[in-house]
């Protein structure tokens, strides 16, 4: 009775570390062989004191402004996304389940640094983008940039 206890026990704790593990594996995945489409967005820096310091992010295609649910994205040569279209087709290229792009999070003490360039890349009309991996239906945030440079190479000393 007791090895079957601790089988149990065992095969529970597996359980319990296999999802976490699976979830961090599949983003991983995502970001390390997913396709490259760039997204154009708007920024500012707000402070929510249970969640800390991120860069809030909206799209500035209208068709992803909110949550996006089964798009297709279309891309120019320069991998910036120019359209999206709604569609149930799992196989086509740049399908994507549901897209939130809405935060992109930081360090707490680099944060209102680039909130400071943000705005003045906003008011020199500078180009600000996400850079999202799309695969298999799943997208993830790779970064974060500011004509074409990391928004965290803008607070290194």
């Amino acid at each position: 009775m007791k090895n079957k206890l601790l089988v149990a026990a065992i095969l529970y704790c597996a359980a319990l570390l296999a999802v976490p593990c699976y979830i961090i594996y599949s983003h991983y995945d995502i970001l390390s062989t997913g396709e490259i489409y760039k997204i154009e967005v708007g920024a500012y820096d707000p402070y929510d004191p249970f969640r800390g310091r991120y860069v809030d992010i909206r799209p500035v295609l209208s068709a992803l402004r909110w949550n996006a649910e089964s798009v297709q994205l279309i891309k120019d040569e320069n991998d910036f996304v120019v359209d999206a279209q709604h569609t149930y087709n799992t196989n086509s290229l740049g399908y994507v389940k549901s897209l939130t792009i809405d935060r992109y999070y930081m360090n707490e003490n680099t944060a209102p640094l680039v909130e400071d360039r943000q705005r003045k890349a906003v008011a020199e009309n500078d180009l600000i983008y996400v850079i999202v991996k799309v695969k298999n239906g799943n997208y993830a945030i790779d970064g974060l940039y500011i004509n074409g440079i990391a928004a965290e190479e803008y607070v290194k000393p």
